[in-house]
């Protein structure tokens, strides 16, 4: 079995803290986004998605809780659009047409918070097991 109390301790920093130094620059690129110009432009960008319409709608997005709410949907449906082409709620001409700089910082924000999530979880499961024995 594993057994982290072997590990040097650099090798058991850089696993927790890994996860960290990984997964933190997506949430504030996102946060920049929030913040930045390139709020509205994302805003705009997607038009056919009714999901997204109503959350203009019903959020009124003036605070921050609710344009980072926004961006995040935003950035998942841009980064893995499959599910929503082929249930016909995303029109594929408008995720060509979508800014192409918006959607790489999207991307990589989405990726960058993601494995974050999984380093996290797979750093507790490593340190559940080795305490386990």
């Amino acid at each position: 079995m594993i057994d982290l109390n072997d590990w040097p301790i650099m090798a058991r920093l850089i696993l927790v803290m890994g996860a960290f130094i990984i997964g933190l620059p997506g949430p504030l690129i996102l946060a920049f986004l929030v913040l930045g110009k390139d709020y509205d432009v994302a805003r705009s960008g997607i038009r056919s998605n009714p999901f997204i319409e109503s959350m203009k709608q019903v959020r009124r997005e003036k605070s921050f809780k609710g344009r980072w709410m926004f961006i995040c949907m935003l950035a998942g449906l841009v980064t893995f659009p499959k599910f929503a082409l082929r249930r016909g709620m995303l029109d594929p001409d408008e995720l060509k047409r979508f800014p192409s700089r918006l959607k790489i910082k999207l991307a990589v924000a989405a990726w960058l918070t993601l494995l974050g999530c999984v380093w996290i979880v797979v750093a507790y499961v490593l340190i559940l097991l080795s305490e386990a024995r």
